[in-house]
């Protein structure tokens, strides 16, 4: 009997990201994917910095490293699943810095916005954290 080829387990990710939300969204796709990964942080919440990591890998993000941390600034080096081509278009990891954006947020209790910045091996997040504007809690 032939073997049937196990799936990537990012496979079904990518379609959707891909295909689908691109579609849907057009121009939009870099704005609403970046407040859906935000979104994700509220539903899922980390309790410190170093949950981040295991959680990419547990969501078929990739592997997340901290490069750099200097005063409210965090460099984040994120290397996608080898499934993952790297020539997409400018946006398309908005999604995991919007994720990193709201948890480093709700850890600090102030705003903090990310950015994804594509190289040929890699993805670089930057978190800026704005410690003079903090956020309101619900009690």
């Amino acid at each position: 009997m032939d073997s049937v080829p196990t799936p990537s387990s990012t496979f079904g990710i990518e379609l959707i990201r891909d295909y689908v939300l691109m579609d849907l969204l057009g121009t939009d796709y870099r704005h609403v994917i970046y407040w859906a990964g935000k979104r994700l942080a509220r539903e899922f919440p980390v309790l410190s910095a170093e949950e981040a990591p295991p959680f990419f890998h547990e969501a078929g993000w990739g592997h997340l490293e901290l490069k750099k941390q200097k005063g409210n600034s965090l460099s984040f080096l994120l290397t996608p699943p080898e499934s993952t081509r790297l020539d997409r278009p400018a946006g398309y990891f908005q999604l995991e810095a919007g994720f990193l954006a709201e948890q480093f947020s709700r850890l600090n209790g102030c705003v903090a916005e990310g950015y994804a910045e594509l190289n040929k091996t890699h993805v670089q997040i930057l978190i800026e954290i704005d410690p003079k504007d903090p956020i309101e809690r619900s009690i």
